[in-house]
């Protein structure tokens, strides 16, 4: 009798916790959505992230919040996310290069595979652009001026655990270069020492500064990957990397990640309410304003390609920065 007594509560409790799950994502989301950058407003990510949250707001009955959680190259983010509680309520919207680089080069408290993938939404390559006044508006005008003053140039990056410190590498690697690497912290300070002309070239993802080109303030000089899905025409046909020795595509892919430990249950459903999001017509009008049309890639296809990437800059910084 004592016996029963004992295990009716438990069996009670397991009964009630095989209950909850579904329940909790029938109800998701039962509360503000949170999504976390790890870098300071005014970068391409953060606008990404304001544009999808505006999206995604339309599509749930809740409001949606974009949290900048700033430092530590985005350490402090992502450490706040792993920690996090797995109710599907923060979300992290940051690209994949800018949490494979900081992992490749600093070792990392936390991977990748600490979070779950609930896919991915924007797929923009790294360019290279000079203010109109640096006198450089090509990539060979830049090889020839760092030639003749080895060591004088400088190259604006927004971190040095980044994919914009990847690509200068390999470039200038590749092609015998010596320039300075400045590393700033993250995409809005590097935006604007670009905009100032205080740097003699940076590397930024694009379609960061697109109207600054459009208005002639800024040149292109080269892309890690094909500009052929920009909506800005003219420069569509910028030389990539790869025709200055550099076999491997640089850029990133926005996506959507929560805690690990979040159940299939939630993760199924913050990733269907994404999807939705990024799939909208509000949504395809923020990329045509920002510059390219957004993506849709389901969470295991986002997954693959993370996985596929940190190996690639592995070899990167292998070949080019060891």
């Amino acid at each position: 009798m004592k016996r029963k007594q004992l295990y009716a509560p438990i069996l009670a409790g397991v009964a009630f916790a095989l209950l909850a799950a579904p329940v909790a994502a029938e109800t998701y989301p039962s509360d503000t959505v949170r999504v976390v950058v790890p870098w300071r407003a005014g970068g391409g990510t953060d606008t990404i992230a304001r544009g999808f949250a505006a999206a995604l707001e339309e599509q749930i009955d809740r409001a949606v919040v974009v949290d900048n959680l700033t430092g530590g190259n985005g350490n402090r983010a992502h450490m706040h996310m792993k920690q996090a509680k797995p109710d599907g309520l923060q979300i992290l919207l940051n690209g994949s290069s800018d949490m494979n680089s900081p992992i490749i080069f600093q070792n990392t408290p936390y991977n990748y595979d600490d979070f779950a993938c609930l896919g991915a939404i924007y797929n923009t390559p790294t360019w290279i652009l000079s203010h109109k006044d640096s006198g450089i508006a090509s990539v060979e005008q830049f090889f020839e001026a760092a030639r003749a003053k080895p060591g004088e140039l400088t190259v604006g990056v927004g971190a040095i655990a980044s994919a914009h410190n990847v690509l200068a590498q390999a470039l200038m690697g590749t092609n015998g270069i010596d320039a300075r690497v400045i590393p700033f912290d993250g995409g809005g300070p590097l935006k604007k020492a670009i905009l100032a002309n205080q740097v003699s070239i940076g590397v930024i993802h694009s379609p960061v500064l697109l109207d600054a080109v459009k208005s002639g303030d800024i040149n292109v000089l080269g892309a890690g990957g094909s500009l052929e899905n920009i909506v800005y025409e003219p420069v569509r046909g910028v030389p990539t990397i790869a025709e200055y020795g550099v076999a491997v595509e640089i850029g990133t892919v926005r996506g959507l990640f929560v805690p690990k430990g979040t159940s299939d249950e939630i993760v199924a459903a913050a990733s269907a309410m994404v999807e939705k999001a990024a799939k909208s017509e509000s949504f395809k009008a923020f990329g045509t304003k920002f510059g390219f049309a957004p993506i849709w890639w389901d969470r295991e296809t986002h997954c693959k390609f993370m996985a596929e990437e940190n190996a690639a800059y592995r070899q990167i910084k292998a070949d080019y920065i060891d």
